[in-house]
């Protein structure tokens, strides 16, 4: 193992890219070596998702490509419980390691092959703190849905949690090493803890009353169906200063008729009840949400309850999605699919209004002076720096990432704000 050169390559959304971490130290504890280029590999690891179509295909071409450079193969991730079989056509002699079996890829780095498809065991395997200011850590994965465009109960069963004290000390040990943001994902926050009898709030007020420091935790997305049994305590722990002002609460669509075709567990009204607490518990508070254009059954009238609903309620940004084929879901053979011609119409439409909207929320900081964490390089001569309500704010180069700056607010667009740095 000492010589094996191993390259890892990754897709995804944020636990992903957390779960590639954990891999890359789990290669480095066996003795491997990591490299940035496959050509330059002895074995190779992709880590898939499997959420859209297009991730899909993506996800398929890149294995074909890796399997042709004639070294081993290991296939990782969310599409290998849902195309386990195409994969291997793909890249014929791979092995395949699902999400809850991860730490299986011992084995295949001591020269075993590995088939583990649909176990539905294992642990949530969670990296250390590996330097930067910017620490990720998945808390959870599953989800307590079965929404009918959603592949996700074939991908992974049950809620996994980490324990909180595990948490916590990874959080401690990533703070006083340097870390000045800390990410807190999984595939549904607001799930956190179901399997193991703790909230997200208990998590949340353990962590900010055992770490202390300068840093700011950002929460990942939760399902609003399991939002709302949380929703006070945890807008009450958000107040603290310590914990971004940001919320990502996916609507999916903003018409009743859909959300019961989709078998989401909350109404319009429920969704905008909630929205609504957080705000004037918090005051300003970013929320960020998902829709869906095209779901099968979605009229005209009711793609534009979508519209209406993203002009009330003001949201910071929109995720715009097409409906898209995934095996093994219940909207893979509904009935009134809608022509990809008319998604693309619905998806064009939302896409401008979010940005208007979005434009618009961003208008109201011009003028502000706010604290911002400076997190990230941005284009040449620039910086990107973090508002308390999570806005990426454009400043000159005069920070270093991981400082705290004032800042005079002085432009914006759809996408962030621009600004001066203060002496």
């Amino acid at each position: 193992m000492a010589a094996m050169r191993v390259y890892v390559e990754c897709y995804g959304c944020w636990l992903n890219k957390a779960l590639c971490e954990a891999i890359k130290q789990l290669i480095v504890a066996e003795g491997g070596q990591l490299v940035d280029r496959p050509e330059e590999a002895d074995a190779i690891i992709l880590n898939t998702c499997a959420v859209r179509a297009e991730s899909e295909h993506k996800a398929l071409k890149r294995a074909r490509a890796l399997s042709e450079l004639g070294v081993r193969v290991a296939v990782v991730g969310c599409l290998v419980n849902v195309r386990p079989y195409t994969i291997l056509s793909a890249a014929p002699g791979a092995s395949l390691i699902e999400p809850g079996s991860l730490s299986l890829i011992s084995k295949f780095l001591r020269g075993e092959d590995v088939f583990a498809v649909r176990r539905y065991g294992g642990e949530l395997l969670a990296p250390k703190y590996a330097g930067g200011i910017r620490y990720v850590v998945p808390i959870e994965s599953g989800c307590t849905g079965s929404c009918g465009f959603c592949v996700e109960p074939v991908v992974r069963r049950g809620v996994k949690s980490l324990r909180p004290e595990l948490v916590v000390d990874l959080v401690a040990d990533a703070v006083k090493r340097g870390a000045k943001e800390v990410y807190l994902t999984g595939q549904d926050l607001a799930a956190y803890g179901l399997d193991i009898g703790v909230s997200l709030p208990d998590l949340l007020e353990a962590i900010l009353g055992e770490v202390n420091g300068e840093y700011r935790i950002r929460l990942g997305m939760m399902e609003p169906w399991l939002t709302k049994r949380i929703a006070n305590r945890l807008a009450s722990l958000m107040r603290d200063e310590r914990v971004y002002k940001y919320l990502h609460l996916p609507v999916q669509s903003g018409d009743d008729s859909v959300l019961k075709l989709m078998r989401r567990r909350y109404t319009i009204a429920e969704y905008r009840m909630l929205v609504e607490g957080f705000r004037r518990a918090l005051g300003e508070v970013s929320v960020v949400t998902d829709i869906i254009v095209g779901y099968p059954g979605e009229t005209w009238d009711a793609f534009m309850r979508s519209v209406k609903l993203v002009e009330e309620l003001r949201f910071d940004k929109v995720h715009v999605a097409r409906y898209t084929f995934r095996p093994f879901t219940p909207a893979y053979v509904m009935d009134g699919q809608v022509p990809e011609p008319e998604k693309k119409k619905r998806s064009r439409i939302l896409s401008e209004v979010a940005a208007k909207v979005a434009a618009e929320v961003n208008a109201r900081y011009v003028g502000r002076v706010v604290e911002a964490l400076v997190t990230d390089k941005g284009k040449p001569g620039t910086l990107v720096a973090r508002t308390d309500t999570y806005k990426p704010v454009v400043i000159p180069d005069v920070a270093r990432p991981g400082e705290w700056v004032k800042v005079r607010v002085n432009g914006y667009s759809s996408i962030h704000l621009l600004g001066e740095v203060l002496d």
